[in-house]
């Protein structure tokens, strides 16, 4: 009875594998479509930085080659509001979604001393625990 078995389990998994269903080395070709670079770009991104928090840093790439990285403070369907990352405080400024290229946000830069005196107490007390473990394997018996 369990050769029976082992011989219709391989003819079904040689089967699943024969049919085009599986590992099949045909596929269907698309044409990838193109989108229209101008408005369609643009609403995209209008849409896209419409749906980020105030608040998040990022940087902006302008048409002209610059690029500013700051505090999004506010962003409409025309332009976004920057409070700009300089070491002396500027004021808001307003881009114009017209001429941006990209907008990506950034990770939050800054010391984390909280996070590394909290991994280094629990490499510290793994070490202790491991160590006090070993001296009672070895006097155990």
């Amino acid at each position: 009875m369990l050769n029976a078995m082992k011989s219709w389990t391989a003819i079904a998994t040689c089967a699943a594998l024969a049919t085009t269903g599986c590992a099949s080395g045909a596929s269907m070709r698309v044409a990838p479509i193109q989108p229209a670079p101008g408005a369609t770009a643009n609403a995209v991104l209008t849409e896209y930085v419409q749906k980020l928090p105030a608040g998040t840093v990022v940087r902006v790439v302008r048409e002209e080659g610059e690029s500013v990285r700051g505090t999004l403070m506010k962003a409409t369907t025309e332009s976004l509001f920057l409070q700009p990352a300089t070491r002396r405080p500027e004021p808001i400024v307003e881009i114009p979604l017209a001429g941006v290229l990209s907008v990506t946000p950034q990770p939050r830069e800054g010391n984390h001393v909280g996070r590394a005196i909290g991994a280094g107490a629990a490499a510290g007390a793994g070490a202790a625990l491991a160590v006090f473990l070993v001296i009672v394997a070895a006097f155990g018996d």
